[in-house]
């Protein structure tokens, strides 16, 4: 049996809507005006997950602290996520996302500019305020300098571990 008219509208405005809460999230990333707006994407309980090797956060205050404490190791900052492939189900929905972010850090005095690449793996939630983040998996493919290319080296390190760790308490209060 097919969906009812009804039915493929609000899927078409259920993807919609969590096409424009993702383009949210790119445009409040990429500012440190915008850390309250980043982290109220998410539900309370979200978890942001960058890998063990970076950082997963839980709730939207880790969320809001970690985005204002990267900000003061990083200069630009530009998300294009692009390619969804977006799955409406009745207790929410998930979806996939390729990755491309272009980013300035800078640590002791030192601007260095990064490619990288990657993939978000999502799930997300309808409620009384609309659709928000409700899991949030990225992951990079490759991050290389600027100068370099992913062809030599598209492993280099953005942030050192120390700094990582730093964001990372200060996300934990």
């Amino acid at each position: 049996m097919t969906d009812s008219l009804e039915q493929r509208l609000q899927r078409i405005e259920a993807i919609d809507a969590i096409r424009q809460l993702k383009a949210r999230y790119c445009q409040y990333a990429d500012n440190p005006q915008y850390a309250r707006e980043f982290a109220d994407l998410f539900l309370q309980d979200a978890i942001l997950d960058e890998g063990e090797d970076f950082m997963i956060l839980h709730g939207r205050e880790e969320i809001y602290r970690a985005h204002l404490a990267t900000w003061q190791h990083t200069s630009l900052n530009q998300h294009f996520a692009v390619s969804p492939v977006i799955n409406i189900r009745e207790d929410g929905a998930d979806g996939h996302w390729k990755l491309l972010q272009l980013i300035t850090t800078q640590e002791e005095g030192q601007a260095q500019a990064f490619w990288a690449c990657g993939w978000y793996q999502e799930q997300y939630l309808h409620t009384a305020d609309g659709w928000k983040f409700q899991h949030v998996e990225a992951r990079i493919h490759f991050c290389s300098r600027y100068e370099e290319g992913w062809a030599k080296n598209p492993f280099a390190e953005m942030l050192p571990q120390a700094t990582v760790e730093a964001i990372v308490l200060a996300a934990r209060g």
